[in-house]
């Protein structure tokens, strides 16, 4: 047969028997929130997911106080599912499997009023083996500035999702980094500026690398005009630098952009993101489908989200992809999750891809069914 396949992101999740029934959860016979913060605080209580951005997620666990400066976090989630391809001329393949897809464990220090540091380890089963460091960074905050120093997920794209399984645009646009970022941030406002050495870099004619050289950078808006509307854009100098790793040389340089969108009204929440190339790459770079034009990858998700009853919310998605090898074209599904105690998600997904006769490397559909338990503590 074949090991756990990349198409096949599967989760279930572990529970532990300290934990008991009735934990965290609101009583049916709570008075209603009288203003909008507190209407806002109280969705946010009773949320059935543990996270909804990368951000969130890196940053999913408790802060349990360990010492006079260090806490530590951490974040598992178990899934399970079932994945069914549809090829072009040949016939179906199928695949099943348990994994641990998240074992993250983090450490913060604050070492004085303005300065930190984080430290956090991350398994993931068939990926990270063994676990590694996720992110190690010095953290700097001072009347509104701020800067983190190490290795770090540049804030390249936000990825907002209701969903198990990761929007198209975290498969592209997803950046790890040893970089150096800067910022200014207010109540509604933030803009932040980061620099590193990426991986890709440009060759010579002779088909040398040119350069080796800190010469790779992004800028990230984030703005709150209105309440529970927050809006957002950033640039990267150079898209073949994120972990989709596109391609790791080129003869021209071609940036990425992104810009997302996430509302709430009431019961209900909205995002949408679009993340993609600024420019088409040259046909000696990139150039998947052989038509003798180069690509220009872009990726795009929408999402809306309804908390349906206490713990429960129901979740819709429809998002897609041009010139992104190994991606669907069109993917859309459905997903519900469930807090049945406090930090503690069970969540379900179904989602049907659709792929490009160029770019799908001979796939036509795909059927995925996902299951997930994820616990922080």
């Amino acid at each position: 047969m074949w090991n756990r396949p990349a198409w096949l992101t599967l989760p279930l999740l572990v529970l532990f028997p300290a934990l008991a029934p009735g934990q965290g959860s609101q009583g049916a016979g709570s008075a209603a929130p009288a203003t909008l913060e507190e209407r806002v605080e109280a969705l946010e209580q009773r949320d059935a997911e543990l996270y909804h951005t990368l951000a969130e997620k890196k940053d999913a666990g408790l802060s349990t106080q360990i010492g006079e400066r260090l806490t530590i976090s951490g974040l598992l989630e178990v899934e399970a599912g079932y994945g069914r391809l549809t090829l072009r001329g040949e016939d179906d393949e199928t695949a099943s499997d348990v994994v641990v897809a998240t074992a993250q464990l983090g450490f913060a220090a604050q070492v004085s009023d303005h300065l930190d540091a984080t430290l956090v380890f991350l398994f993931e089963e068939d990926e990270t083996d063994p676990p590694e460091v996720d992110e190690a960074t010095i953290g700097y905050a001072r009347a509104g500035w701020f800067a983190r120093f190490g290795r770090q997920y540049v804030p390249f794209g936000a990825f907002p999702s209701h969903f198990i399984s990761d929007p198209l645009t975290l498969e592209l646009g997803e950046t790890r980094e040893t970089a150096v970022l800067v910022g200014f941030g207010q109540e509604r406002f933030s803009v932040a500026a980061f620099v590193f050495n990426g991986d890709a870099e440009k060759v010579n004619s002779a088909g040398s690398r040119a350069d080796d050289h800190l010469r790779d950078w992004g800028v990230s808006v984030q703005v709150t005009p209105v309440e529970l509307l927050e809006l957002g854009a950033s640039f990267l100098s150079d898209l073949a630098d994120t972990d989709a790793e596109l391609l790791e040389e080129y003869r021209r340089r071609v940036p990425g952009w992104s810009a997302y969108a996430v509302a709430q009204l009431g019961s209900l929440a909205a995002s949408g993101e679009v993340l993609g190339a600024v420019r088409t790459f040259r046909k000696g770079d990139l150039d998947v489908d052989e038509d003798g034009s180069g690509d220009r990858p872009l990726a795009w998700n929408l999402e809306l989200a309804w908390a349906a009853l206490e713990n429960v919310e129901l979740a819709a998605r429809v998002e897609g992809s041009r010139e992104f090898a190994r991606q669907p074209e069109l993917q859309y599904g459905l997903g519900a999750s469930w807090g049945p105690w406090e930090h503690v998600s069970l969540a379900l997904e179904y989602l049907r891809g659709l792929f490009d006769r160029d770019f799908g490397e001979g796939l036509r559909h795909r059927d995925l069914v996902t299951a997930q338990v994820a616990l922080a503590f």
